[in-house]
């Protein structure tokens, strides 16, 4: 089902929490996630989750993949929409290609939903890519057609998981969120400068999306000496309209604080 060994993956490797192989505090980290999920969906709507970021490169799809795969494995039928229609990369993960169709060919009419749902072989888990590469994605993803594709998967899956662009970058996620129960905001650690995060989060709450939690990416609690071993996550490149400079969001670190920010922009799940 994965990709072979001519194309590169995001990811060394993909594994479930139901992986009796995968790493202890990789596990314990996704368990956590899911618990916290399964209690917000106890006593509110939160079944279609899109998850975002401020900028490129803080683990946003490889969170989200992984994300679907460990609640697959907990005997819940997911499925993960790729909504980056500006750089897809959910695609690397599955044996298929860039241009296959997907959720764009979806939206236009082009074909049937059940003849582009990939099935990820020994889970409950479904993907369906981008598909083909539009020049409007903000108003696809904005549109009636994207409202009734929302409501039919809600229809067919326990979870639907929505990986969309940066927030910071492009409008993509605020056009899409009015139709999500909510928000899954990924920040990567020692990386995303906080005045960004905070904006970005005020760009998806004037959008009127709820925020569930924050999820941090690439986080060492070892260099912080709080515990001996954590997950580092992958990350990939993404280049957006935002700027034609293709190193824009990916240049030095982004990790002054501003004094006026207080401790609670952000809320951890």
């Amino acid at each position: 089902m994965f990709r072979s060994k001519k194309e590169k993956p995001v990811v060394k490797s993909l594994c479930s929490i139901a992986d009796p192989n995968a790493p202890f505090n990789y596990v314990e980290a996704y368990k956590m996630l899911c618990t916290n999920i399964e209690f917000l969906r106890a006593t509110q709507k939160c079944k279609n989750i899109m998850i975002t970021s401020t900028l490129a490169n803080e683990g946003k799809t490889n969170i989200s993949v992984n994300l679907a795969l460990t609640l697959s494995g907990y005997n819940k039928s997911v499925c993960l929409v790729e909504c980056d229609l500006r750089r897809p990369t959910v695609h690397r993960f599955i044996a298929s290609n860039k241009n296959s169709y997907g959720l764009t060919n979806v939206l236009k009419g082009q074909v049937e939903l059940s003849s582009v749902l990939h099935k990820v072989s020994g889970t409950k888990m479904s993907i369906l890519l981008a598909g083909s590469i539009p020049p409007n994605p903000s108003e696809l993803l904005s549109s009636n057609n994207m409202k009734n594709l929302v409501a039919e998967l809600e229809e067919q899956f326990d979870y639907v998981l929505y990986d969309t662009p940066p927030v910071f970058l492009v409008t993509d996620a605020a056009a899409l969120g009015k139709y999500m129960d909510g928000a899954i905001f990924v920040i990567k650690h020692n990386f995303t400068e906080r005045g960004m995060v905070v904006q970005a989060k005020k760009n998806l709450e004037i959008a009127g999306v709820k925020i569930f939690g924050a999820i941090y990416s690439n986080y060492s609690a070892k260099s912080t000496g709080a515990y001996s071993k954590y997950s580092r996550y992958n990350y990939y490149d993404y280049y957006s309209s935002y700027s034609s400079n293709p190193d824009h969001t990916s240049s030095g670190n982004h990790s002054k604080k501003s004094k006026n920010d207080s401790e609670d922009d952000i809320v951890e799940i």
